[in-house]
């Protein structure tokens, strides 16, 4: 690293904590948002309901990926 204005290269366990935060974030964000329409669509029978029982697992796929890919 050359000059005194570059931050320090990131280190691979902060890559994988910010990864695994912002993996975390998102999947309750989604979780919220699709029980949100469930909840305000419930009695609307021409409208999906979309089921979360598989959500965590599409997450778990994502959260292993750096370490999956290096």
């Amino acid at each position: 690293m050359k000059g005194n204005n570059m931050k320090p290269i990131m280190k691979y366990a902060e890559l994988n904590n910010k990864v695994d935060t912002l993996i975390a974030e998102t999947n309750q964000k989604m979780h919220d948002l699709i029980e949100k329409y469930n909840e305000d669509n419930e009695d609307n029978e021409s409208v999906p309901y979309v089921d979360t029982v598989d959500l965590n697992a599409k997450f778990d796929d994502l959260a292993d990926y750096i370490e999956d890919y290096s």
